[in-house]
């Protein structure tokens, strides 16, 4: 009698995590498109092939997915802002002009593609308290990495106001004013948002 095969699961679980990246598409393209409000459970299932059941199961409700979308789009789903600001490890370079490009780069990487989602965020957050709690989550965390750049970033002392200034200058609504609004490139952004940063960690009083 031939030795029984020994059952091999690696093919069931990469087409269960090729259906799961399917699904986290379709709400990528979803959410920008139709919003908070338009994009719902059912509609992302329907959309991806699958049941409504199979998406609530896999990801929980519609917020977590919306902060999946956004993530895979933002980090290509592999990290959290604050791991992938670690990751930079601007610390360990001692030019602050490198220092400052990179974090330019950085703040481009992610804000150009997460901008798109911001809507549904604040839609989501004025009538849901889940979506609000992440939002709020998501904002101190942007602030956290801001503080935490500041200091690498300038040569001397910095104006109270800096951390603040910076914050604004990278929240991916002011890139949402400049972009959809008045019409900047990737490219104008960038230029500007290393201008007025540079400026702000120059500032002495």
């Amino acid at each position: 009698m031939a030795p029984r095969r020994a059952y091999d699961a690696s093919g069931r679980r990469a087409a269960a995590e090729r259906r799961r990246a399917h699904v986290v598409a379709t709400a990528s393209r979803l959410f920008p498109e139709h919003g908070w409000t338009g994009t719902t459970i059912a509609g992302v299932a329907r959309e991806a092939g699958v049941s409504p059941e199979y998406v609530s199961k896999t990801f929980g409700a519609k917020q977590a997915l919306l902060m999946l979308a956004m993530r895979s789009a933002s980090f290509a789903g592999t990290a959290s802002l604050s791991e992938s600001f670690a990751a930079l490890r601007l610390a360990e370079e001692s030019d602050p002009s490198v220092r400052l490009d990179r974090f330019v780069e950085f703040v481009c990487a992610s804000v150009v593609p997460m901008a798109p989602f911001v809507p549904s965020m604040v839609q989501g957050a004025s009538e849901d308290l889940g979506m609000r709690t992440l939002l709020q989550g998501a904002r101190r965390g942007h602030v956290d990495v801001v503080t935490e750049v500041v200091p690498l970033l300038a040569i001397g002392p910095v104006h109270p106001d800096a951390i603040d200034e910076i914050v604004v200058l990278t929240r991916s609504e002011t890139y949402l004013v400049l972009s959809g609004e008045l019409g900047w490139s990737v490219e104008r952004y960038a230029a500007w948002l290393r201008r007025r940063i540079a400026r702000a960690v120059d500032l002495t009083g």
